[in-house]
């Protein structure tokens, strides 16, 4: 019995080929360029949450034992400034519910010296078991320090972008020996670009190197700025004032100064969720319109078939049967109209992405949702002139094909 619906819905399509045509092109192109700017969306959405990622890790804060200066806004204290130690750390995990990591961030101003040329004032980083974990480095060549690097101090070095390419005349420096004040090093890796700091340094001139090397340039006391890894994003503040209030009660009379990133979790999932909704509204957008122009073109359907309806009443038909038909036709009509929708959409996307400097990120979410979106909206719009007809009186309908 379905079959033989579809098989007269078809033969119905085909016999009224303008208005299938212009009913097919509408939802065509719907779909079509619902796919392409969900897929052009999705992808700038990705690229943007990328970017905000690498800012740093959003569920960190940063201790200092010194104030943030001039640039940071905090207040000098009156009392010396200490560092912390590794039984500081020890003790602040242990005693803190909520941290997962506590990585010590060593870091130092000093002449970096290469084969042709050399710069002042450049930063260095030592890097410490685990801070990859905590706050990731990226490198566009070479590889990043080993496990035993770091433990045994191994005399390698990983340099920014700006440092490579003021160093090495090609920008090549894998393999080339710097000096970092007197001791010599290897560069093994480049950093990929990170552009300007929120303070407005330069980020990509610095020179990391493992912790025992840091030691043996700088010799520090011990440890003033740490990175705090928290377990829950929501309690990153309350963590702070905890950490705080650990180490002034440890040390008497000393100030600690806490650093929450701009960009929390929090901060992301806010930019995702407005992108989120953008995208949405310009679906929405999208298949109102396709819908609405798919709407009125089946009402001008049913209606122009109002003298057909009569006649196949006159017949026998129930009113049953010329409703189910009219919607098998529109089911029809959809799925052959949405499907070659999908896929003109999936090859523009490709051939825009390939065309254009842009990233797209294709899912089935939306061209599925644009099919079953043109599928209601042309059952409903079907639904009131179909009924309209199937009830109307056989010798009213035949009057309409004069």
């Amino acid at each position: 019995m379905k079959s033989k619906f579809i098989k007269e819905a078809a033969r119905q399509l085909w016999s009224n080929k303008l208005t299938t045509a212009l009913m097919a092109i509408g939802i065509i192109l719907g779909i079509s360029v619902l796919t392409i700017v969900i897929a052009l969306g999705q992808g700038t959405k990705a690229s943007i949450l990328e970017r905000v990622d690498r800012v740093g890790a959003t569920d960190t804060f940063t201790l200092r034992t010194f104030p943030w200066g001039q640039g940071g806004g905090g207040q000098h204290s009156e009392t010396e400034n200490i560092t912390l130690t590794a039984q500081d750390l020890f003790s602040l995990q242990q005693e803190i519910n909520g941290i997962n990591a506590i990585i010590p961030t060593l870091n130092s101003r000093t002449t970096i010296t290469g084969e042709l040329n050399y710069l002042e004032n450049v930063s260095v980083q030592g890097v410490t078991a685990g801070f990859q974990d905590v706050r990731p480095w990226n490198v566009t060549s070479g590889v990043l320090f080993s496990e035993y690097d770091i433990t045994e101090g191994t005399r390698a070095a990983i340099v920014g972008q700006a440092v490579a390419n003021q160093l090495a005349s090609d920008g090549n420096i894998l393999g080339m020996t710097i000096h970092v004040d007197s001791l010599q090093l290897e560069v093994i890796g480049v950093l990929e670009s990170r552009g300007a700091t929120g303070s407005g340094r330069n980020a990509d001139e610095v020179v990391l190197v493992p912790e025992p090397v840091f030691q043996r340039l700088f010799q520090p006391d011990g440890y003033s700025t740490v990175t705090v890894q928290v377990n829950d994003i929501d309690r990153l503040e309350a963590i702070s004032e905890q950490t705080m209030s650990f180490l002034e009660a440890t040390y008497l009379g000393h100030e600690f100064y806490v650093r929450i990133p701009t960009l929390t979790t929090g901060t992301r999932q806010e930019t995702a969720g407005r992108l989120t909704s953008y995208l949405t509204l310009i679906a929405a957008i999208s298949l109102l319109v396709g819908g609405i122009i798919m709407m009125n073109l089946t009402n001008l359907t049913v209606t122009a078939r109002t003298a057909e309806i009569g006649l196949r009443k006159a017949l026998g038909a129930r009113n049953h049967d010329i409703l189910t038909q009219i919607m098998m036709e529109l089911f029809v009509l959809a799925v052959i109209a949405g499907g070659i929708g999908v896929l003109l959409g999936v090859v523009s996307t490709n051939i825009l992405a390939g065309r254009i400097d842009v990233n797209t990120l294709f899912t089935w979410h939306a061209p599925a949702a644009g099919i079953m979106f043109s599928l209601i909206i042309g059952l409903l719009a079907g639904v009131r002139p179909a009924n309209r007809a199937a009830r109307l009186d056989p010798v009213v309908s035949l009057r309409a094909k004069g």
